[in-house]
Order: C-alpha cells, then structure tokens, then sequence
C-alpha cells in the first residue's frame, strides 16, 4: 500500500472517528432534525427526482409511459417558443431588483419616522396581505385601455395619444405583469430589511456623525454591512418564489399573445393543462431549476463579492 493511500486511509478513519463522538455528544439534536430531514426527503427531494426521472419519458397524464431519453429537451431547445419563454423569465425576473430597491427605500425611510409608524407600516403591507388573484384582478382593471381609469386619465391629460393595448402586445405585456408583481411582492422585501435595521444599535451612527461621516457613507459603511445576511435571504427567496409566480401573469395576460409572457412558470403550467403530457412539463421545470439556480449563485457570488470590496475600502 502506497504512502499516500495510507494517509487518505486514515483520514478517512479519523472523519469516521470524529463523527461517531460528535453523533454521540449531539444525538438528542440530530434526533429531533429527523422529522424535517424526512419532510424534505418525502415532499421536496422526492418529487424533484421523480420529475427529473419523468423528464426522460413520453409521460401522458392518462396512459402509459414510455422512455425516450433526451427527446423531450432535444424538442424544447429546438422550440423558438422556448427562447421566446426564457426571454420573458429574465425580463420578469427583474421584479426582484425593483423590489430590492423599493424595500430598502422603504425600511430606510421607515427607521427616520418616529409618528404613525405602525400606520405606515400597515399602508406598506396592504397590498402583499392581499390574495394574488385578487391584486391581479384589481391591477387588469385598472390598466385595462377601454374602461381602466389609469389609461383614460393618462390620455385626458394628454401624456397618452390613445389607450395602449398592452395585452396585444408582448413586449408591453411582459413589463406590466413585471411591474404588478414587484408592486405586490415588494413588501416582503421591506418586512425582512425593516426587521435587520432595528437590530443595528444607534451607537453606530452616532460615532460615525461624531467623525464628520456623512448619510451616504453612513450607509455604506454601517448599514449596508449589516444588512448584508438579510439582502442575501431576501433576494435569494425572492428569485425563487418569483421564477415559479403563475398566478397574476396567468390571469393578466394568459401568457399570451403567442408565448410572448409565457414565462417558464407559464409554459410548464400549459404543457400540463392543455397538452397534458407530464414528461415535457417536468423538462420545463428543470431548465426552471437550472435558470433559477444559476440566478441565485451569480447573485449571491456577485453581492458577496461587492460587500467584500466595500468592507476592504471601508
């Protein structure tokens, strides 16, 4: 047995060894992280892999199934509707910048008010307390170019020659459920923001104004540090939960016309109701998983990286 395996070996013994102690030190804590280890095996992970599996198959919703391999990704790559779809995922995924910059304006702004805060507060949530279908209905009123008052109060002013019809076009379209959904989703945002400022002690920034800083410094050098954990939980579960949203852009635009707002969300949703072929579904639904992993890592690797810089010159 060669020297370098010897020690691989007895690393390997020494990891096992260090184990077993730990496991006998924490076993009552590991034992109670069973339950949720087990929910995410049997209603996450579990699933995720049977779609995965599916995703090789010609998987009908009535009938039987049959393996076909790479055919079903071959056919979405070479679908023109498919690039249409990811185009429309990233412009909709947008929503999460404009939330980010909402939510913090609106934490920030929060902190400073001393009268009527809860009141505040309370107008800030109103729209996320609200049910998406119903903000969804609400807004498609609103916006509607015949009877919406928006777009005629618009155009009496004169700032619109005649109403747009924004759901007969795809490139309006994509931008109104984008800015519908960061309008509701945002306060989500301002709730874990508003939670992470009052956390940060006045002492901070009472040193700062004795050394001469100003706001903006103030706010890159102690602000935005500690709230560094909270953006990265805030933007990360916002990615997310904004890439699967079907509900408003479904019922705004029914993701058409064509595929021009059929987000991948969308696209999924109608292989599965209209098409009712499983197989393809799940196909979507990975490259969904792919797109959302690959936006949250470039996220977080980026904001990691300019946190980094800024504590350096800081």
């Amino acid at each position: 047995m060669s020297t370098t395996t010897a020690e691989w070996l007895q690393d390997v013994s020494g990891w096992i060894g260090n184990g077993r102690e730990v496991l006998r030190e924490y076993w009552f804590e590991y034992l109670l992280f069973v339950p949720t280890l087990v929910f995410l095996l049997a209603l996450v992970w579990g699933p995720f892999v049977r779609g995965v599996w599916m995703s090789f198959h010609d998987w009908p919703l009535f009938g039987e199934s049959t393996w076909v391999g790479l055919d079903n990704y071959a056919y979405l790559f070479g679908w023109d509707a498919l690039y249409t779809s990811i185009r429309a995922t990233i412009i909709f995924s947008l929503q999460t910048v404009l939330q980010l910059v909402v939510g913090l304006g609106a934490a920030l702004a929060l902190t400073r008010i001393s009268s009527f805060r809860d009141f505040i507060n309370g107008i800030y949530l109103i729209g996320f307390t609200m049910p998406p279908v119903v903000t969804g209905t609400m807004w498609y009123f609103l916006l509607h170019p015949q009877f919406g008052p928006i777009q005629q109060y618009l155009t009496d002013l004169g700032l619109l020659g005649s109403p747009v019809f924004w759901r007969s076009s795809g490139d309006i379209g994509i931008w109104v459920i984008t800015l519908v959904s960061a309008w509701t989703f945002w306060p989500f945002v301002f709730l874990v923001l508003f939670a992470s400022l009052t956390n940060i002690p006045d002492e901070h920034y009472e040193t700062a104004r004795v050394y001469g800083a100003s706001r903006i410094q103030q706010f890159i050098r102690i602000t935005l540090p500690q709230l560094k954990s909270a953006i990265l939980v805030a933007i990360s579960i916002r990615i997310v939960w904004n890439l699967v949203k079907v509900s408003q852009p479904l019922q705004m635009t029914g993701g058409g016309p064509g595929y021009e707002t059929s987000i991948l969300a969308i696209l999924l949703y109608r292989f599965t109701k209209e098409q009712r072929e499983l197989g393809l579904s799940f196909s979507v639904g990975v490259v969904l998983f792919v797109i959302t992993l690959v936006f949250t890592v470039l996220f977080i690797r980026e904001f990691e990286r300019a946190t980094g810089e800024g504590g350096e010159t800081a």
